[in-house]
């Protein structure tokens, strides 16, 4: 077998590498405009809106409520803690339970498509935890764990697991039987058949999973703290609501917005993009 490389091919992987960033940046401008030009539409629409309601106690104007958004940045609520900490708290509480569950939902998902019995005992409860009201949900682990902390993670888990164990279980079995017949063939050791056939084919419906998982994980988290606690995002658009300041409730919105579209298109695509990179 000769050693030295093809010309062909040598050429082809230079031009597969500087198309490589040339890609990832074309997207990069893609994605930017895919943002923001719905953002533009939305913002005129809310001014629009706001201005034929003209009542700024319902509906205030984008101008007004970024003035606000401003003034919560520079100062302090009723308890002394600003935005940033209040952000802080439901950051930490999402990504803290949105892990467990993902990890959670991983292991489920591939014992059911490997142990049968497994599947069978967890496959038959999977409906009636994907159909429970998330809210009955959030009250009981209130009520059990005497809103606490413990109470957001456990109704976070409780709620989002199921669905992403059931993306991961449809996954799992639909692994390529042929690669695991040709790699027992081949008499290929376990890591390397989870390296090389298990792990390429599960990466897409992971970052699926974990993108369903923390869309529901954020709705949770907020909707626990506007039900039991005092700190957080959510317990601040209760204590605004209660007090009919809409505004206020549109200011801590904004910053809540920002950081989940953040993770969203500044960490989780970016690293997809990087991963299925080969695809291009």
């Amino acid at each position: 077998m000769s050693s030295e490389t093809e010309p062909g091919a040598t050429a082809r992987g230079s031009a597969l590498g500087r198309s490589l960033p040339e890609n990832i940046h074309g997207k990069a401008l893609a994605r930017g405009k895919q943002i923001l030009v719905p953002l533009f539409v939305l913002v005129i629409m809310w001014h629009v809106g706001a201005v034929l309601l003209r009542d700024p106690t319902q509906l205030p104007t984008p101008a007004a409520t970024f003035a606000q958004t401003y003034e919560v940045f520079t100062t302090t609520d009723f308890r002394g803690l600003t935005v940033v900490h209040h952000l802080q708290l439901t950051l930490q509480r999402a990504l803290l339970s949105s892990t467990v569950a993902i990890v959670l939902a991983m292991a489920g998902g591939i014992l059911m498509s490997t142990n049968e019995l497994f599947e069978d005992s967890v496959g038959s409860w999977l409906p009636f935890w994907m159909t429970t009201p998330t809210v009955v949900i959030i009250l009981l682990a209130m009520v059990w764990f005497s809103f606490s902390e413990t109470a957001v993670y456990f109704a976070v888990i409780v709620a989002s697991t199921p669905f992403g164990t059931v993306n991961m279980w449809e996954g799992a079995k639909d692994v390529d039987t042929k690669l695991l017949t040709m790699a027992d063939t081949f008499d290929a050791s376990s890591a390397s058949v989870w390296r090389h056939i298990y792990l390429p084919h599960l990466l897409p419906y992971f970052f699926g999973s974990y993108r369903y998982v923390l869309g529901m994980v954020w709705k949770v988290v907020v909707l626990a703290e506007v039900f039991g606690l005092s700190s957080g995002i959510g317990a601040m658009f209760r204590y605004y609501f209660q007090q009919g300041e809409i505004i206020m409730v549109f200011a801590y919105l904004i910053p809540f917005i920002v950081i989940v579209l953040t993770i969203e298109y500044g960490v989780l695509k970016p690293l997809e993009t990087y991963l299925f990179r080969w695809r291009d």
